[in-house]
């Protein structure tokens, strides 16, 4: 039998794919999400809202590739259910809630510049990016960044959102804000999970291996089927 090439398969694949029902979908960080903007976890853009982003920091940051609509409000928080009745950890008395304690979000544009950052939201270590905060005019791809309080994003320049006082809402006024991220720095020995809320952020869901591979060979049978008609005829 003759190979069959990816570029016939894959446009089947993503046909299959888009044909599913349009729902409200979470994702869970795969393995590590990286702290740089080339090693960021990329969620491909599609039709249904992703609301939750799920994962955990061990002294670093992740950073997330996720598709913004224009016109729509985006918000993200990592204030839910968890983290407003569970027990705040705290590293030195031990207590066991493994929640993230005092994480901090950042948003930036495709080309890694800052656009707004919150530490401490409504009287709690849990971070907002409210909506109204920002709404894009045009679609396209953005970075969602998490890490502990004391571990900031810079560039070139310095940082790029101001620290203090950590309740305010921030724009990329820091004196690093003109450059794009290039990494983070600081002090960051917590650890924990967290989950951050999402609103106006379009995805697609990641499909189980299983699945993939079940569609990838219905699909070349239907390839292979097509040509040996057209051979015999």
């Amino acid at each position: 039998m003759k190979n069959i090439p990816w570029a016939t398969v894959m446009p089947l694949l993503m046909v299959t794919l888009s044909c599913t029902q349009a729902q409200a979908i979470t994702i869970t960080e795969i393995s590590d999400a990286g702290e740089t903007l080339n090693t960021a976890q990329f969620f491909p853009s599609g039709s249904q809202p992703l609301t939750a982003i799920s994962g955990r920091l061990d002294g670093d940051a992740d950073i997330f590739k996720i598709f913004l609509t224009g016109g729509q409000t985006f918000s993200a928080t990592t204030i839910n259910l968890d983290t407003i009745i569970g027990i705040p950890r705290d590293d030195l008395l031990g207590y066991p809630n493994d929640l993230i304690p005092d994480p901090q979000l950042f948003l930036f544009d495709e080309f890694g510049k800052g656009i707004y950052a919150n530490d401490d939201s409504f009287s709690s270590a849990q971070a907002t990016l409210p909506s109204g905060g920002f709404s894009p005019t045009k679609s396209g791809f953005y970075f969602l960044d998490i890490s502990s309080s004391g571990y900031n994003p810079v560039s070139i320049g310095g940082n790029i959102f101001p620290t203090q006082p950590s309740a305010e809402l921030f724009g990329s006024t820091g004196t690093g804000g003109g450059f794009p991220l290039n990494r983070f720095q600081g002090n960051s020995a917590t650890s924990g999970r967290y989950t951050i809320a999402l609103t106006g952020v379009q995805s697609t869901p990641i499909p189980e291996p299983s699945s993939i591979l079940g569609i990838l060979a219905f699909g070349i049978l239907g390839i292979v089927s097509r040509r040996k008609r057209e051979t015999s005829g």
